[in-house]
């Protein structure tokens, strides 16, 4: 007999829609039309990305996004979220696109779908199955992913109280994407696909107190990697399977205030195994690895000083530190500031101005795409060689880009002052390198991460201050001076493989409230890189003109930010220096209903 299922989501939206009696709401905020400009003297479009300008300085996308949520009970949550898909050719498409493109077609696609049970009991107040951004968890461990898919990791999540005031537990099942399975979920070979990657996922169990003024956290997440291993000659009997890598990842992590002072610690152990095979993996590394994660926070913010604070930060992320579901965007794991974004990008037409925000840090793994030798570079630069897993490829250049923090060791100092209305600070980082060593072997579990010889260090500093001068209805003044210093010996036998990189950067800005509902700024840069090796010597430099407006109404926002570049450099280290010029500008609109 055939058997008829309704899937929960179906039988919530089927209950709102028929059971007026339960009293059933639906509510469709954070719905919302959002439309992209792109417009740039590099003239390249692309039309195969729908969700981010990846490949394109031009074109005009729109973008339709509904959410629902419908609460049936007290007790019962269900949602879901639509998001279509268009390239930057959308406007000029007019719909003669080969339809059978998923961008191209305009489809719409299931983002997000999730049921929340709440039923009250006391071992369990929380039950949510489907998508979730996962932030309830460490960024260490289970973290939030690229920002255009943040809810689309899916499995279920489950919390409650374990008896004692201030004491609660959580355990989840995230179903693990494939690429972010070991060799990108394709088994014990890298051309042929392997089906138990769709039955497959992360556990991880997190347990809270809290404890008078100290709050105390701990979880242990584990991954087995399974391939089919099946050798009996038939199927009757079902297909066995065996473990070929595992990932298990440990958390301790606590915080207090005491006398004033702002404590926070974490602590974090990793352990990478794969003991069937001894080889590279595209997407983790070689054979069995284990690692560590410290960092230690310290916040002086009652200083008897007016308007000083003080922060501190140490910082050993091991080389071997490891987890396949660490935070990949969303989430700055350091204090510091961190790489001058002015330069990301370097040496690619389309990123000629660098990004126009801040680095961000964060925990994933560091794997890079390997140059000659068969080794990553890791010796160009805190920006260069070292982004991994990180999701930099989905993002337009107004956004914050992201670095991996794998195997920095180091030290930050922040201090914020204000006095007579003028907020300054200024940071110090020391950063060291747990790869830092000689002649590692060619077949080591890291072989496929970091150069094989490495000697490198790194120093930052950052002086920011501002001013609103009390005309036009306060005229926003900002300046912002920042050098970086980064070396790699490499080989200490070789002086022919030494590099040294120093950014230094001046950053003007003055803003205003031109009318009640439109702000305006024009900022001026001023970058310099220089890179020496042995013999040679690269100089870099360029200004950055731009222009921000930003005008929002209830329920609609806009903005806009256009940029001039012009200067002189050797991107690609060749001798020849070239005159840099481009112009580039990023406008959106935003309807949220």
């Amino acid at each position: 007999m055939k058997k008829l299922t309704l899937k929960p989501l179906a039988a919530a939206v089927g209950l709102a829609l028929t059971a007026p009696a339960m009293a059933v709401t639906l509510d469709f905020s954070g719905s919302n039309i959002y439309m992209k400009f792109l417009d740039g003297d590099q003239r390249r479009v692309s039309t195969s990305s729908g969700d981010t300008a990846t490949g394109s300085d031009n074109g005009q996308w729109t973008e339709f996004e509904l959410r629902m949520k419908a609460t049936i009970s007290k007790q019962v949550e269900a949602g879901i979220r639509l998001q279509s898909r268009s390239p930057a050719a959308y406007w000029t498409d007019f719909g003669f696109a080969d339809e059978t493109a998923a961008t191209r077609a305009k489809w719409m696609k299931l983002r997000g779908a999730y049921v929340l049970l709440t039923p009250g009991y006391g071992w369990l107040n929380t039950a949510l199955i489907g998508s979730s951004d996962w932030g309830q968890f460490d960024p260490f461990t289970i973290g939030q992913v690229r920002y255009i898919d943040r809810d689309n990791y899916n499995g279920l999540y489950f919390k409650g109280s374990l008896g004692a005031p201030g004491l609660t537990w959580e355990a989840a099942r995230l179903s693990l994407p494939n690429y972010l399975q070991s060799n990108y979920g394709q088994g014990a070979s890298c051309c042929s696909s392997d089906e138990t990657q769709y039955n497959e996922g992360v556990y991880i169990g997190q347990v809270k107190a809290s404890v008078a003024d100290v709050k105390l956290s701990g979880s242990y997440q584990w991954f087995n990697d399974r391939i089919l291993d099946d050798t009996d000659g038939t199927d009757l009997n079902g297909r066995s399977t065996r473990t070929f890598a595992k990932n298990n990842v440990l958390m301790l992590k606590g915080e207090s205030t005491v006398a004033g002072v702002d404590l926070k610690g974490s602590f974090y152990r990793s352990q990478y195994k794969a003991p069937l095979f001894d080889q590279a993996w595209i997407n983790s590394p070689k054979s069995d690895i284990n690692g560590n994660a410290v960092k230690l926070d310290i916040g002086l913010n009652a200083l008897p000083v007016p308007g000083l604070s003080v922060n501190y930060q140490y910082f050993n992320i091991g080389a071997g530190f490891y987890s396949n579901t660490a935070a990949r965007r969303e989430t700055d794991v350091l204090l510091t500031e961190g790489s001058e974004a002015a330069w990301y990008g370097w040496g690619q037409s389309l990123w000629l101005g660098g990004a126009a925000r801040d680095y961000q840090q964060a925990p994933s793994s560091a794997k890079c795409a390997v140059s000659g030798g068969g080794v990553c570079r890791s010796d160009s630069g805190l920006a260069a060689g070292a982004n991994g897993l990180v999701d930099n490829a989905f993002m337009d250049f107004d956004e914050a880009p992201n670095e991996s923090v794998q195997g920095w060791k180091g030290h930050t100092l922040l201090v914020n002052y204000e006095v007579a209305k003028i907020p300054m600070s200024l940071e110090l980082t020391r950063i060291g390198y747990n790869y830092n060593w000689q002649n590692y072997s060619a077949t080591g579990p890291l072989s496929n991460f970091f150069a094989a010889n490495n000697d490198r260090r790194t120093n930052l500093a950052v002086f920011k201050i501002g001013y609103v001068v009390p005309v036009m209805g306060g005229l926003e003044l900002n300046a912002k001076y920042k050098t970086v210093s980064d070396s790699n010996d490499g080989q200490a036998a070789n002086a022919t493989d030494d590099r040294d990189t120093k950014d230094k950067g001046l950053t003007l800005s003055v803003g205003n409230q031109l009318f009640s509902d439109l702000y305006g700024s024009v900022s001026w840069g001023r970058y310099s890189r220089d890179i020496t090796r042995p013999g040679a010597r690269f100089a870099n430099d360029k200004d950055i003109l731009s222009l921000r407006l930003s005008y929002n109404l209830a329920g609609f926002e806009t903005g806009l930010l256009s940029q001039w570049i012009k200067g002189d450099g050797d991107p690609g280290e060749t001798g020849a220096t070239s005159d840099i010029k481009q112009y580039r500008m990023k406008a959106f609109v935003k309807a949220i209903f």
